[in-house]
């Protein structure tokens, strides 16, 4: 037999018939890396060509490029809708099968709030089949803002769906003093669950802006007075995770609001196996490309519009 029958009939084996290599070299009589030789040649000469039937209102190749890009271990990309609340919606969605596909027995998993994460969160089945799983509250929260998108709230939802113990995190998410936030350190409840932070192994982080125009609930919401938005502009902010904030190169950014601020910091979001961040829209993009420059997220959910836009930028 020529090579080159020889190579059709390894083609048709292997692909028609599914053979294993090490099954053909047999019936054949060649090594299995002749095989191997043969259909990597197969495919360089044409003599196969693989076809991918990839599903309708997928974004492949964007989330391909992202994952290139930035180095990062995965990127979902969704449908941007008609309208910002549609387009959070599918993130969410995204989001979701995200997370059910990477928790395994016995991981942590770490919360923090939001208007995306509450989608993801309303997008988990009822009940998801793990053991020994723990959920963490990573930012304070109480009244600062809407119990719907509260870590306090969201965390619970997560515990009771994957049927986890939880860990809250019974304080604000930004406090008057930095001897307020000691004094709330050195509570027992408060500090197993700071010190939970280290067991954390998936985090989920909404992605806050800054500029163009400041997204996070807690400049809406008022909490953030003048001062420290003044103060957070002028160290060149360009986001906010957790309330933590940072530059264009994702490096934080030193303000007096932080030694305030109650939560899982940027160097332990880094610390973190996979760090998911949650985000889209257009006042986006440039908080979601520093995150993501700044390793601080290594996992991106968003939408289509965002992610060509975040690879545009240089």
């Amino acid at each position: 037999m020529n090579n080159n029958l020889l190579k059709v009939k390894v083609c048709k084996l292997y692909y028609k018939n599914g053979l294993s290599k090490i099954e053909i070299g047999k019936k054949l009589r060649i090594s299995r890396f002749k095989v191997a030789k043969l259909l990597d040649e197969a495919v360089k000469e044409g003599v196969v060509n693989i076809t991918i039937n990839e599903p309708k209102d997928t974004y492949l190749d964007l989330e391909n490029s992202l994952e290139e890009r930035f180095k990062i271990y995965r990127a979902v990309v969704v449908g941007t809708s008609f309208s910002y609340e549609e387009t959070r919606r599918n993130i969410g969605v995204g989001a979701a099968n995200c997370l059910i596909g990477m928790v395994y027995d016995n991981d942590t998993v770490g919360i923090a709030w939001g208007t995306t994460i509450y989608e993801m969160v309303s997008s988990l089945p009822a009940s998801v089949n793990r053991s020994n799983i723990s959920v963490v509250q990573l930012t304070g929260g109480l009244n600062q803002v809407s119990a719907d998108f509260n870590a306090i709230e969201l965390t619970s939802k997560v515990a009771k769906i994957f049927d986890a113990k939880s860990y809250q995190l019974y304080a604000p998410a930004i406090v008057d003093s930095e001897e307020t936030k000691k004094v709330l350190f050195s509570e027992s409840n408060i500090k197993k669950t700071i010190e939970m932070f280290n067991t954390v192994n998936i985090a989920v982080v909404g992605i806050g802006s800054v500029i163009p125009k400041p997204s996070s609930m807690l400049y809406r919401d008022g909490f953030i007075g003048k001062n420290d938005f003044e103060s957070i502009l002028s160290s060149n902010a360009v986001g906010d995770i957790n309330s933590y904030f940072y530059d264009e190169n994702g490096e934080r950014c030193e303000t007096e609001l932080e030694g305030r601020t109650i939560g899982m910091n940027l160097d332990q979001l880094r610390r973190v196996r996979y760090t998911i961040g949650v985000a889209g829209g257009e006042s986006k993009v440039d908080a979601i490309y520093s995150a993501l420059k700044g390793k601080i997220v290594n996992l991106i959910v968003t939408d289509n519009k965002t992610a060509e836009a975040v690879l545009d930028k240089h």
